[in-house]
């Protein structure tokens, strides 16, 4: 089976999206696999399938392409050359996806289409979001209906943790102290809590850790207290390699967050506007998520619909405002101390 797949999106969708991929490969070992992604996720898949089968784009400028002719033509060639039996589109992509695919001339076109896309007919089996709200899920129950309807396969009822080995190259040097590792960026200004609060936690848990602050453009403005160690990975590869030495992440809920989890980490996520269906999915017994317990307008995104402003306008960005340094370090000691238990939760 030739099957083109379309995943153009931030590093936390792609992981999320990873193990459905992942499933498809083992029950179909003949399956030749085309991916479309942005090219700082395409590490993810790269023990799927060939380089070559692997095509990127940033998202945006794939997204607009239909505004030059010249680039439309271009992708609609390399699709169609692949001469596709089947095209899976994840839920979050845009009409240019949707566009390829109805013209690929794959017979079987399943994934996901929200209320933006304007093109009509271009899903054969389309998806609907599952009752769960949880993406992981959504993505896992496309992948499922694809193996079933042109393979006849039944894939399990829940997502494994996507495999990441691949990306683990050589660990960090063994410590004496457990390791702490701080991701306070995120793509959104708002879902990042605060700069001078996150510092504040990593010095309390210096004290008696190892701190390991991630730098990232949205936060080198902070200064870091005495005894932090600041890494910048070089790559994607490193990044995951140093998640994978960790004793528990502390970030927001973020792609990097998605990361920790999959990998099995223990972590605790300040999280705000955020849909609840972004929550970590896997080893949930190993996660503390701090969310407001009482605020109305909380998560003000929906898991098909991401917002980019507040919706509290008497108390903006009340929802990571109400975690103080002091209990979001409390959550951080008391996440360590639990057993490393297995399980999805």
């Amino acid at each position: 089976m030739n099957l083109v797949v379309f995943k153009l999106n931030h590093l936390g969708d792609n992981v999320v999206f990873l193990p459905g991929l992942q499933a498809l490969r083992a029950r179909f070992p003949d399956l030749r696999l085309t991916i479309l992604t942005t090219p700082h996720e395409s590490v993810l898949y790269e023990n799927l399938t060939p380089a070559g089968e692997i095509l990127t784009s940033e998202k945006l400028r794939f997204d607009k392409c239909w505004r030059r002719p010249w680039a439309l033509a271009s992708w609609l060639v390399r699709v169609r050359s692949r001469h596709p039996d089947a095209c899976l589109i994840s839920f979050d992509q845009a009409n240019m996806a949707h566009l390829l695919a109805r013209h690929s001339g794959a017979p079987v076109r399943t994934g996901g289409n929200l209320s933006h896309i304007r093109l009509r007919h271009t899903l054969t089996h389309p998806v609907a979001m599952p009752a769960s709200g949880r993406v992981a899920d959504w993505n896992w129950e496309m992948a499922r209906t694809l193996a079933r309807v042109a393979g006849g396969v039944e894939l399990p009822p829940t997502p494994p943790p996507p495999d990441l080995s691949h990306l683990v190259s050589i660990p960090l040097q063994p410590r004496t102290r457990p390791r702490v590792v701080i991701h306070a960026g995120s793509s959104a200004a708002i879902t990042r809590w605060s700069l001078e609060r996150f510092a504040t936690v990593a010095a309390g848990l210096a004290r008696d850790h190892e701190v390991v602050w991630v730098d990232r453009p949205e936060t080198s403005a902070v200064i870091l207290p005495a005894g932090v160690t600041c890494i910048a990975p070089e790559s994607l590869r490193a990044f995951v390699t140093l998640l994978a030495g960790a004793d528990l992440f502390l970030g927001n809920n973020s792609g990097p967050m998605h990361l920790a989890n999959a990998l099995g980490c223990r972590g605790v996520v300040v999280t705000g506007s955020t849909a609840r269906g972004w929550d970590p999915y896997w080893h949930r017994e190993r996660w503390t998520v701090l969310r407001h317990p009482s605020l109305p307008c909380q998560p003000c995104e929906q898991p098909n619909k991401v917002t980019s402003a507040c919706a509290n306008l008497a108390e903006p960005i009340a929802c990571l405002r109400y975690w103080s340094a002091a209990a979001v370090e409390q959550a951080c000691r008391e996440t360590l101390a639990r057993p490393a238990q297995s399980g999805q939760g």
